[in-house]
């Protein structure tokens, strides 16, 4: 009876020890600890790093080759407005050029044809007064500037022109002569009041010269003055 017992227990011990072998074997070979808690091959650990450091360098590449990209589209773009704004000024400042070449013709023929435009002026009618006259110029130091334009007491832009529908331009005290009255002054030419002055009182008339040169040499003078 004994005998059974003990080769019974022999009998058990080897089943137990036969069926725990396997999974101390298998717990070696994929490194479980004995709570059973699975550890992550450490080359695949650094595969993934490797992996994530990829992807993040690329996306920072991305980014900077973008803005790099953006950089010079604006480059690109402030250099056309550059160019398109110097354009534009250099084409007003042809124009302005060309219209002040045009008025000095103009102010140049009107002197030549004074006594046919006075023998005219009396044909049709006009009183003929004599008047002190002086001389100023459109130049924006001397004169004050609105909004960097040059303008006369009517509003009249005169920035980058002496003249008015083809006429000289003319100061006056509004109580002598209207505004937008047509006139004609011995040695200037035909002109038209659209100015005032603050020391244009009484039969005082201030005419406008291209350049200060052409108003001093002007200097104050008592002329013949056409009026319309």
């Amino acid at each position: 009876m004994k005998l059974k017992h003990a080769l019974f227990a022999a009998m058990l011990s080897i089943i137990g020890f036969a069926t725990l072998q396997p999974d101390h074997t298998y717990a070696a070979q994929i490194g479980i600890g004995t709570d059973k808690q699975i550890v992550q091959n450490p080359l695949e650990m650094k595969r993934d790093k490797e992996r994530i450091a990829a992807e993040k360098k690329a996306e920072l590449k991305a980014k900077l080759e973008a803005k790099k990209r953006a950089d010079e589209q604006r480059k690109i773009e402030q250099a056309k407005k550059i160019a398109e704004r110097k354009a534009a000024e250099a084409e007003k400042k042809a124009a302005a050029e060309e219209k002040k070449a045009a008025d000095r013709k103009v102010a140049k023929t009107s002197v030549r044809t004074e006594t046919p435009q006075r023998n005219e002026a009396k044909a049709a009618g006009g009183r003929v007064e004599m008047f002190e006259t002086t001389a100023y110029t459109n130049d924006a130091a001397l004169n004050g500037t609105y909004d960097g334009k040059v303008l006369t007491a009517s509003g009249y832009d005169v920035t980058n022109t002496i003249l008015y529908e083809g006429r000289r331009i003319v100061a006056v005290d509004p109580n002598v002569i209207p505004l937008g009255t047509k006139v004609h002054v011995k040695g200037f030419g035909d002109a038209i009041a659209i100015d005032t002055g603050g020391v244009i009182n009484g039969k005082i008339m201030d005419l406008m010269m291209e350049t200060e040169e052409e108003a001093i040499q002007w200097g104050r003078r008592t002329v013949e003055v056409t009026i319309y």
